[in-house]
């Protein structure tokens, strides 16, 4: 199945305005999160699904402190690898996944995107290295290309957890939020920042 990213309905607020908005109904199986395919009992917690390509992952990213708060969930993370593209820039994630006991900081995440999503096309290779090399470097860390064989083995796992995750959850677009490795919430279909940390908080506490 071709897999391609979809835009979701991006939520418009601020978190002062939000405080009062949430709905007290309870979430409802194919509204506001889904079964997938193909469970992982293993997965427990939160994960949200992404890519330092999209747009719209980015836009979460500087929410997703917000999120952690209000549902009180050390959310962990996986980049997907759909394509070629997503798997150079999962690569540049996860080789800062390894070296901070996978707890990158939302700062150096931030980074990770401004270089995938703003740098120059017209970038030599060389430039990119160079690029990449200072944000590590800046942040205390080794470059991507500077990783031991063992990290490199621990970014290989990474990279199969995300196929696995991204196939049994028969996953096309992200940014995506699975809780405890069984329910997909659909992020579009809530109204307001409160209205999805009470799904997330709802589905983590479901049998």
């Amino acid at each position: 199945m071709k897999r391609i990213y979809q835009a979701f309905f991006v939520l418009l607020f601020t978190v002062v305005a939000l405080s009062g908005c949430s709905d007290s109904k309870t979430p409802q199986e194919g509204d506001q999160y889904s079964v997938i395919p193909t469970p992982m009992p293993a997965m427990k917690g939160v994960t949200e699904i992404f890519s330092l390509s999209c747009g719209h992952c980015r836009k979460m990213e500087s929410i997703l402190p917000e999120i952690k708060k209000l549902t009180n969930s050390d959310i962990k993370q996986v980049h997907v690898i759909f394509n070629e593209s997503a798997q150079k820039a999962a690569f540049i994630f996860y080789a800062a996944m390894v070296q901070t006991d996978n707890k990158p900081s939302h700062a150096l995440v931030e980074q990770l995107f401004a270089f995938v999503q703003d740098s120059p096309k017209d970038m030599s290779v060389e430039q990119r290295k160079t690029a990449i090399d200072k944000i590590f470097h800046d942040n205390n860390l080794k470059s991507p290309y500077e990783l031991t064989e063992a990290q490199q083995k621990e970014v290989f796992k990474m990279f199969q957890q995300s196929e696995d995750i991204v196939r049994n959850a028969a996953l096309e677009s992200v940014p995506a939020f699975l809780v405890n490795g069984k329910y997909l919430v659909n992020t579009s279909a809530h109204k307001s920042l409160q209205d999805l940390a009470n799904t997330i908080v709802y589905l983590k506490n479901k049998q």
